[in-house]
């Protein structure tokens, strides 16, 4: 019973995707595959995220699938990688296969020069099966990373963004996706970075989602009145700045957008970015929703010409969701707008 591993490099057969298939649904955790086979193989048949590098483990007993997981390799960064998809059959338990299905995607990451895994999870239990695989938490966050040099991983991010030199802002790409993690994931000073896509600081919100808050920008690129911008800089070209725009049925288009703390005197040309790709569209106007206590921010939109034009829906900061009772605070917000 002693188990063979075996990783394949994406696209894969209908027949494995169909042998992996059965054996997650054996599996009594949601490995968040969805309800029917087409995510799956949309993964491992590279119509879904192309643009990575994507590497399977399969694990077999006795040549029955016993558990599997996944690397995404940015394709932008390939020193950073998503780990996901990390499932074994109940039968094949406490046989040292889970083990194994974290151990290889490491090791083999590490041979490839690579620096750092993120993954996320909601589950409490797989929390602490990730922690002994050496993976560590982020503060307000279900965001784990395992950095490969040993440091934690709120001191990679430091570094992360160090000695970079001057930044240029570019049109949104989908390699942005995980080279963008580091930005979203650190904890920015202002509450809202960005109310196009609600995301918020995690100095101030519990980040309930990982893929999520970077995904949201690269599914903008499938939607033909929404874009994004990044600003990158270094030779790897790291994401330094993201901003959004949204054009609505009314002819306003929405932006917003922010950078990480060094690279501020990108916010500006980010925002002009979004606002150009709004004019180019025939955007009537423009408009921001930004937290009243974003005094910075506030003072950056009135810089470019934004005006306050009422209230918006408060944000929700300083706590999470339990059992549908909040136990944070509303913070107001404001709208601007601008001709």
């Amino acid at each position: 019973m002693d188990p063979r591993l075996t990783r394949y490099e994406t696209p894969i057969s209908d027949e494995l995707i169909q042998e992996v298939w059965e054996m997650w649904q054996k599996v009594p955790e949601d490995v968040g595959i969805g309800s029917d086979i087409s995510m799956l193989s949309g993964h491992l048949t590279n119509r879904t995220r192309s643009e990575d590098r994507k590497l399977l483990y399969v694990a077999r007993v006795d040549g029955v699938v016993a558990g599997t997981s996944m690397i995404w390799v940015s394709g932008r960064d390939p020193v950073l990688c998503e780990f996901g998809l990390p499932a074994t059959a109940a039968e094949f338990r406490r046989k040292g296969i889970g083990q194994a299905l974290f151990d290889a995607p490491v090791s083999n990451f590490k041979e490839m020069g690579g620096e750092a895994i993120f993954l996320g999870t909601n589950h409490v239990n797989a929390g602490r099966t990730y922690f002994r695989a050496g993976y560590r938490k982020l503060v307000a966050s279900i965001t784990h990373v395992r950095v490969l040099s040993g440091v934690s991983p709120e001191e990679y991010f430091v570094e992360f963004f160090r000695g970079l030199g001057p930044a240029s802002v570019f049109s949104g790409e989908a390699t942005d996706r995980t080279s963008a993690v580091p930005l979203v994931h650190s904890a920015h000073d202002w509450q809202v970075m960005d109310a196009n896509m609600s995301t918020l600081s995690r100095r101030y919100f519990v980040h309930r989602g990982f893929a999520g808050q970077v995904g949201r920008y690269i599914g903008l690129l499938e939607d033909e009145n929404a874009t994004f911008f990044a600003a990158r800089a270094g030779d790897r070209q790291k994401v330094v700045g993201l901003s959004s725009a949204k054009l609505g049925d009314d002819g306003v288009c929405s932006v917003d957008g922010f950078t990480h703390n060094n690279y501020g005197d990108q916010w500006v040309p980010l925002i002009e970015a979004a606002i150009e790709w709004g004019r180019s569209r025939g955007a009537a106007s423009f408009g921001a929703t930004v937290s009243v206590e974003d005094y910075e921010k506030r003072d950056l939109f009135a810089a470019q010409g934004f005006q306050e034009a009422g209230s918006a829906d408060d944000f929700f900061l300083d706590g999470v969701w339990l059992k549908l009772q909040p136990n944070g605070r509303p913070v107001g917000a404001l709208r601007l707008v601008r001709a």
